[in-house]
């Protein structure tokens, strides 16, 4: 009986075990509409992080909920993943918009998050349970609209979404164009779901840009391109860096189609001695198996923040809220990552800076 009850002891004990080394992440994302690409290779990142690195000692379990780019899924998947106890820790890889939507029920459910999404809102006001990555838009458009300065653009057009990651950048854009000299001769905006632009771009022709920036990403980063091309527009085209995915080459024909756009991307993007960092970028590459494209290395930075908060903290949703909160200068490919109380934004203009693509692959911009 006494070698029975220590032997069910034993099995209880490794049960117990087995359960406290297993790490839950619920993970909202966009497997289906117009930003299932740019989620996709997120994931695909991620997974690449999680076979370099990974959290050693305890073993990764996903509960992945699809949030059909819209808002309102986001917030009722986040709800469902939120509620679950075993969860401790949710990434949001989803648009701007659904992550703001998120981000109003954050605090009532106190689980940290770690999300994408560009729109300077999410980061700052900081609320204390959600922790963006990539920089601010503002970032973006201060490195975009330097570059047009030192080009000598004098004339700019812009074409945005209207929630509030492309509202975001025409507003910083405005506020930042006159400092560099520039004036911008068309704003448009489009729906995320918009199939057609053809007005918008008739408008923009009609203004006689030097510069075009389009801020779509996705369908609809496909979409405009096409029209520009079948419009026949010759002015340099640059495109917000979550445009560029291998979705986006392989709906355009081939990598080498894209050849000449022009991108504020954050620097690990570029490989090689370009790279933020060398070393992580090579050990992305490594695991990944091809040459990545932008959401691969953010997805990549997200399990890096993951892997620096559980090794910091007991791995309770609280203890990893804290962890998070405490990281400065944390090495990452696309450039360090800190946050403080009042900004949960990441990283930040020091990870930016304009490149073009030449058959596929991004190079710094002269």
């Amino acid at each position: 009986m006494k070698k029975l009850a220590l032997t069910l002891a034993l099995f209880a004990w490794a049960a117990i075990a087995s359960a406290q080394q297993e790490f839950k992440i619920g993970i909202v994302a966009s497997l289906s509409g117009g930003f299932a690409a740019a989620a996709k290779d997120t994931m695909d990142g991620w997974q690449a992080w999680q076979k370099a690195h990974g959290l050693p000692g305890r073993k990764i379990a996903l509960e992945t909920l699809d949030d059909e780019t819209n808002p309102v899924s986001a917030s009722n998947a986040f709800r469902r993943l939120a509620s679950d106890p075993s969860v401790q820790l949710v990434y949001l890889f989803i648009p701007s918009n659904s992550v703001m939507a998120v981000k109003s029920l954050a605090s009532e459910f106190k689980v940290p998050i770690v999300a994408g999404g560009a729109a300077d809102a999410i980061g700052i006001p900081a609320d204390p349970w959600v922790f963006k990555v990539a920089p601010a838009v503002r970032d973006f458009m201060t490195v975009l609209s330097q570059y047009a300065q030192k080009k000598g653009y004098k004339r700019i057009a812009s074409l945005n979404s209207a929630d509030a990651f492309g509202q975001a950048e025409i507003s910083n854009l405005k506020e930042l164009a006159p400092k560099q000299g520039l004036t911008i001769v068309a704003a448009e905006t489009f729906n995320v779901e918009d199939t057609n632009f053809n007005a918008q771009l008739t408008r923009i022709r009609a203004a006689k840009p030097e510069l075009i920036y389009n801020g779509a990403s996705g369908r609809a980063a496909i979409l405009t391109w096409r029209a520009l091309q079948q419009m026949g527009f010759k002015q340099p085209l640059v495109v917000t860096q979550a445009a560029v995915s291998k979705a986006f080459f392989d709906a355009i024909g081939s990598a080498e189609a894209a050849d000449g756009l022009l991108t504020p991307m954050q620097t690990g993007v570029f490989g090689g001695g370009a790279a933020a960092d060398v070393r992580l970028y090579g050990e992305m590459e490594k695991a990944l198996g091809r040459t990545p494209v932008y959401f691969n290395t953010f997805g990549f930075d997200v399990g890096l923040i993951t892997e620096h908060a559980v090794k910091n903290s007991d791995a309770s949703r609280q203890g990893l809220r804290d962890a998070l909160e405490r990281i400065k200068d944390l090495p990452a490919v696309n450039g360090p990552v800190t946050y403080t109380a009042q900004d949960h934004t990441g990283q930040n203009y020091r990870s930016i800076r304009m490149g073009m693509l030449k058959s596929g692959k991004p190079v710094p911009a002269d």
